[in-house]
């Protein structure tokens, strides 16, 4: 089975200044998420659907984790 990634309006935003191998850690990343999103790490103890993943050697996306099946994108760091 496989979630559906959405993006918010924040994150596509963040996505533009991205360098092309950024973008595409990210890519990978948010595949991986997409099928097994309790393997990332939870942002907070109590709400364990709120969570995060590195990606690349810089980043970090934070996403939700909804019981329709669908993690909703919120923040795209990246430092790099």
């Amino acid at each position: 089975m496989s979630y559906r990634v959405e993006l918010h309006a924040t994150a596509l935003a963040q996505i533009k200044g991205l360098p092309p191998e950024a973008f595409d850690a990210l890519v990978t990343t948010l595949a991986d998420a997409a099928t097994t999103p309790w393997d990332t790490m939870a942002m907070r103890p109590n709400e364990p659907e709120y969570r995060q993943a590195i990606f690349g050697a810089f980043g970090l996306v934070s996403y939700v984790d909804e019981p329709a099946e669908v993690l909703r994108v919120f923040d795209i760091t990246w430092t790099g």
